[in-house]
């Protein structure tokens, strides 16, 4: 069935505003043959409400509400979902197309220009849609072609330029009507795990249709929603943007980041006081299963590499307000584990930890190795292809 584009929980948290039309009744009038049943909701910013379910013997149905204020609507028939929008005292026609098996079921709607530009949206993003499942289809005929990397390397460049071209057009529609509620529809949007418009790379656009639907609808419920919405965006790219900073910061070759943190008797310990060493930091914590699992390994590699200029950094994540006693944890892990190295720091904060952010940690175990000079010269290392990194460091 063709996926027309529907409010998701994620969609709802952008739901459009428009502009204020004051209190009228909205004519709706829906040709639909061979469909004997409709279901007409409410979009709501947070929910969606069920208002009616509309019943004919000849697929034509006819239902009139009073509005207060500019809503989005909701039409649910056999295979399709439509989205549309009224600003009171209008009439709107809606033509859906028979179902027909193989053929995707489509619509015509008229009535405002926000309901026609959510068509477009869909259709827009329902024909790329298309173009990326015939690439998909073309690829899966050379899987076992000896040229078949080549093939996929290729494809996934056309991939790219569709999802990119895709994204300008629908930028395009913002551009030329940034005050149309239906620009919130936008957002969600995505070809594979590819959005369509994301905030971390166009906020500008989500501030311009902001600020543009604030001024046409200063009261609209949808507006406002959108609008709170947005300062929780802006935190979230400029976190975004600090992240990227951070790892930008852990390139092979660059400087590893001062690490500066105390040990079980309060003592700091810097990652730059063991220069001449290589240093394998070690993000990890008491109550980290893959952690505790990984440390007999890295137990061993120690003791090989120990009297060769090898040494670990073990930098804890314990901390976590469910832990009744942090601290405790953290020296009975490093007691039970044999983690015998000397620098075990960690300010027992969690996942706030000064060193995780700084060094952006997401996820532990997480693993950097530093070599005698203080470059990282790995990430997120396979203890078990360790050993022989150790080797090609220590003999130079």
């Amino acid at each position: 069935m063709r996926k027309l584009l529907s409010l998701s929980l994620m969609a709802l948290a952008f739901v459009a505003c428009q502009k204020q039309a004051g209190p009228g009744q909205t004519s709706i009038r829906i040709s639909a043959e061979g469909t004997n049943e409709i279901i007409i909701a409410k979009l709501s910013p947070n929910a969606v409400k069920n208002l009616d379910t509309l019943k004919s013997d000849n697929g034509v149905f006819t239902y009139d509400i009073q509005i207060d204020t500019a809503d989005f609507l909701l039409l649910e028939a056999e295979g399709i979902r439509i989205p549309f929008f009224t600003n009171g005292s209008e009439n709107i026609n809606i033509t859906i197309e028979p179902i027909m098996d193989g053929l995707d079921r489509n619509y015509d709607i008229n009535g405002n220009k926000e309901s026609i530009r959510i068509k477009r949206i869909n259709d827009i993003v329902y024909d790329a849609g298309k173009y990326i499942d015939s690439l998909g289809e073309y690829i899966n005929q050379y899987r076992d072609s000896a040229n078949f990397m080549a093939i996929r390397a290729s494809k996934q460049s056309e991939f790219e330029d569709k999802v990119d071209a895709t994204g300008a057009e629908l930028r395009a529609l913002i551009d030329e009507d940034p005050a149309n509620m239906a620009n919130l529809f936008i957002w969600p949007q995505s070809l594979g795990q590819m959005q369509m418009v994301s905030a971390e790379d166009h906020l500008d656009y989500y501030i311009k249709v902001d600020s543009a639907i604030m001024i046409a609808y200063p009261d609209n419920p949808h507006a406002v929603n959108f609008n709170k919405q947005l300062e929780r965006i802006k935190e979230q790219v400029a976190a975004q943007s600090e992240m990227k900073a951070r790892q930008e910061a852990l390139a092979i070759g660059m400087p590893a980041p001062e690490i500066s943190l105390p040990d079980s008797t309060g003592q700091v310990r810097n990652l730059s006081d063991l220069k001449g060493s290589v240093v394998l930091v070690d993000f990890w914590a008491a109550w980290c299963r893959p952690c505790r699992a990984a440390n007999p390994m890295l137990v061993k590699i120690y003791n090989d590499y120990k009297d060769k200029g090898f040494t670990v950094l073990s930098v804890s994540f314990d901390g976590l307000p469910q832990q009744q006693s942090p601290r405790n944890e953290w020296l009975q892990a490093i007691a039970q584990d044999g983690l015998s190295w000397p620098n075990h720091v960690s300010d027992l904060q969690g996942w706030s930890s000064a060193a995780g952010r700084t060094y952006g940690i997401q996820a532990i175990p997480f693993t950097v190795l530093v070599d005698q000079n203080g470059n990282i010269v790995a990430k997120n290392v396979n203890l078990a292809e360790l050993p022989a990194q150790l080797d090609q460091l220590l003999a130079s």
